[in-house]
C-alpha cells in the first residue's frame, strides 16, 4: 500500500468515528446541543476540528437518521428526533483507547483468568485505535507514562496458573475450598477447608483474604504462591458477618501488625535525608521541624508494624530514634546484632 493509499484509509478511519461519536453524542428532544457544545466533546477525545467541519458532518448524519436542528434561537441545536429510537453504537475513540491500554497489565493480575481472556481483545481494539493514530498526542502519552516500585524490585513468586484460576473462581463463585497450603519454614503443606473473601495485590504478591479451619472466625491473608492445590469442595464459601474488606484492610493494613496500638515516633534524620517527608509525611499529624544543626526532626502517630522498622532500618546511620524508648531499645539492638555479624 502507498503512504496515499494509506493515508486516504487512515482518514477514513478517523472521519467514520468522529462521526459516531458526534451520534451518540446527540440528546433526544427536546434537549438539544450547539456547535461548541460538539467542538469541546470532540475536543475532549482528541478531535481538533472547525465549527464548519461539525456543521457540514451533521448536515450529512441528518440524511441518514432522524434528526433535526432547532434553528429558532441562538444557539441552534441539533438533537434526535422526539419519536426516535435510541441506538447503541460501540466505537472506541481515542481517550477510551487510552485508557484500557494503560489499564491492561494493571488489570491482568486482578482478574478471573478466564474473564482477562474475554476482554482481551478489548485491549487489542484498544491499542489499534492507538497505532491507527498518528499524529495522537494520546499515542505519546501512552508511550510515555510508566509506573515504577518505590522499593527495592522484586522478580515476582511463582504461582501455580491453575490453582490460581481455582481460587479466583472460587471467590467470584462463593464457593469454599480444600486446599494444601504451605505454611512458611514448613516442607509439607497441609490440608485445610478455605472460604475465600477478597484478593488483594501487595506489591508483586497476591495475598488471598480467607478464614480457614478449625478457627473460621479468624480472618487471614494467604500469599497466593503457597497454594500447591485448590478445588472447590461444593459447599457454599461462609462470609463473618457484617465483613468489609476495606475495613479490614484498613486495621490490619497487611504491614506485618505488632499490635493495634498506634505509636507516637519521633525521628531524627541527618541532612537531606528527611527532606522527602515535608513532602511525603508519615502521617497526617506529622511535625516537621529544621534543627539549627541541619538535622530534621519528624514526630508523627503511625501503625506499629515490621514495615515500619524496615523503613527505619533502611536509612541506616542517617536516622536515629528518639522515641518512643521500646522502640529505639529495638531498634538499637538490631544494630547491635548486625555490627556483630559483620565484626
Amino acid at each position: 500500500m502507498s503512504y496515499i493509499d494509506h493515508k486516504e484509509k487512515y482518514m477514513s478511519q478517523e472521519t467514520s468515528i468522529r462521526l459516531i461519536k458526534l451520534l451518540t453524542y446527540i440528546p433526544k428532544y427536546p434537549a438539544k446541543r450547539s456547535l461548541s457544545n460538539f467542538k469541546d466533546h470532540l475536543g475532549s477525545l482528541g478531535y481538533d476540528v472547525t465549527d464548519r467541519t461539525i456543521q457540514r458532518d451533521l448536515l450529512k448524519l441528518e440524511k441518514y437518521f432522524p434528526l433535526i436542528c432547532d434553528d429558532r434561537n441562538p444557539p441552534y441545536g441539533w438533537s434526535w428526533q422526539k419519536d426516535a429510537k435510541e441506538i447503541n453504537l460501540a466505537a472506541m475513540d481515542k481517550v477510551e483507547a487510552l485508557s484500557l491500554s494503560l489499564a491492561e497489565k494493571y488489570l491482568e493480575p486482578l482478574m478471573p483468568i478466564e474473564n482477562y481472556e474475554r476482554i482481551s481483545n478489548l485491549f487489542d481494539r484498544a491499542n489499534n485505535v492507538l497505532e491507527s493514530s498518528e499524529k495522537s498526542q494520546l499515542r505519546r502519552w501512552r508511550d510515555r507514562v510508566r509506573v515504577l516500585p518505590q522499593s527495592q524490585k522484586l522478580e515476582p513468586p511463582s504461582v501455580n496458573q491453575e490453582v490460581q484460576a481455582k481460587i479466583y473462581d472460587s471467590l467470584l463463585y462463593g464457593e469454599q475450598l480444600d486446599v494444601q497450603y504451605l505454611k512458611a519454614n514448613s516442607r509439607l503443606p497441609e490440608k485445610r477447608t478455605v472460604n475465600p473473601l477478597g484478593i488483594v495485590l501487595m506489591g508483586i504478591v497476591h495475598r488471598l483474604i480467607c478464614t480457614m479451619d478449625p478457627d473460621f472466625k479468624i480472618i487471614r491473608h494467604l500469599p497466593l504462591h503457597r497454594f500447591k492445590t485448590a478445588n472447590a469442595n461444593g459447599e457454599p464459601s461462609i462470609e463473618p458477618e457484617n465483613f468489609d474488606i476495606d475495613e479490614y484492610l484498613e486495621k490490619e493494613s497487611l504491614s506485618f501488625l505488632r499490635t493495634e496500638k498506634q505509636l507516637k515516633i519521633e525521628l531524627l534524620f541527618e541532612g537531606t535525608t528527611g527532606f522527602h517527608l515535608s513532602e511525603t509525611p508519615v502521617s497526617k499529624d506529622q511535625k516537621y521541624k529544621e534543627e539549627k544543626n541541619g538535622k530534621i526532626r519528624i514526630s508523627g502517630t503511625v501503625a506499629d508494624t515490621e514495615q515500619l522498622r524496615w523503613w527505619i532500618l533502611g536509612f541506616g546511620e542517617n536516622v536515629e530514634v528518639i522515641k518512643p524508648k521500646a522502640l529505639r531499645d529495638e531498634v538499637k539492638a538490631r544494630v547491635k546484632s548486625l555490627s556483630a555479624i559483620y565484626n
